[in-house]
This record gives structure tokens, C-alpha cells and sequence, in this order.
């Protein structure tokens, strides 16, 4: 999924449920929706090495440990998991790597026929570099770019105001 979309869906519902949280926080906490894909930039590690269950979970106590702040490490909980839930949407993880060697793949549809399916299966590790050798791999796609250039044109829209009056000083 792509990194805008990360930062942008779960600060989203998080504004949505609490809307009298501190934005500033909410804002600042959510660019850690996107760390998770920092291993796309390290050979063949991409959904496994920091798109596991233990990578949110320690880094998150690393963060109560610098801020002794339940709220802030609980909100940096959310956005980091917020991140393994949307790849899930988009293909497999290696969720519980390094003990677990596989891939998890979790597969949710619903027909015309209005016919649920659910099923969860597992693939071999080696799958990440067969899928990653086999075609190209973008960190940004055209509908990321296209999201980006919306937001982009929505905020100048609303902040058109102190942008002019921020170039005329």
C-alpha cells in the first residue's frame, strides 16, 4: 500500500473517533504508520523485516520507555499496527518472523452472490525474492502520486491564506 495512504487512513479514523485529541500529537505520531516500510529499501527484506508482529510491539515500548507516556505509546501501538493491517488488504506479511518462516496471507471476498469466503494460508519465505525479482517495485504508484497531488491541492485550498500572506513577508 502506498506510504500516503498509510499516514493518511489511520490519522484519519483516529481523528474521527477522538476528535478532541491533541492534532499536533495525533499528526506527528502518525508518520510512524509509514516506518514498517523502511525495509522496502533494504534488499529482499520487504514485508517481513519490520512487517511483523514484534516490530510494532518494540518499538512502541521503546517509545513508553523515552516518553513515559501510556497515551503516546499507545497511539504509536496504533499507527505502527495500523500499518500491518492495510498491507494485509494488499498481499502477504511475515507476521511472526523471525519464528515463523513463513509468509501469512489472508484472503477476504464476497461474491455477487453474496457468498462470504475467508481463508488464510501460508507461503514460503523465499516468495518475497521470487515476487520482488519478477517485476518492478514502486514505493509510489500513479493512484499513490494521484492522492498525494489531491491532499497537496486541498491543503493549498485551505490554506491559501497564510501561504500568500507567508511569500508577501
Amino acid at each position: 500500500m502506498e506510504p500516503i495512504l498509510h499516514f493518511l487512513i489511520p490519522l484519519l479514523i483516529l481523528l474521527a473517533l477522538y476528535p478532541r485529541i491533541d492534532r499536533r500529537l495525533a499528526f506527528g505520531l502518525a508518520l510512524l504508520a509509514v516506518i514498517p516500510d523502511i525495509d522496502f529499501f533494504i534488499d529482499f527484506t520487504h514485508r517481513f523485516l519490520f512487517h511483523n508482529i514484534f516490530f510494532p510491539v518494540i518499538l512502541s515500548l521503546m517509545i513508553y520507555f523515552f516518553t513515559r507516556s501510556l497515551k503516546v505509546s499507545l497511539i504509536s501501538l496504533y499507527y505502527l499496527m495500523s500499518h500491518l493491517i492495510l498491507d494485509f488488504a494488499t498481499g502477504s506479511l511475515a507476521l511472526f518472523w523471525p519464528l515463523y518462516q513463513k509468509l501469512i496471507e489472508i484472503k477476504i471476498s464476497l461474491n455477487s452472490a453474496w457468498i462470504f469466503k475467508f481463508h488464510i494460508g501460508t507461503l514460503p519465505l523465499r516468495t518475497i525474492e521470487e515476487y520482488m525479482t519478477s517485476k518492478p517495485s514502486y514505493f509510489f504508484t500513479e493512484m499513490g502520486i494521484m492522492v498525494l497531488f489531491v491532499l497537496m491541492v486541498m491543503l493549498i485550498i485551505k490554506y491559501k491564506k497564510e501561504i500568500i500572506r507567508y511569500f508577501r513577508k
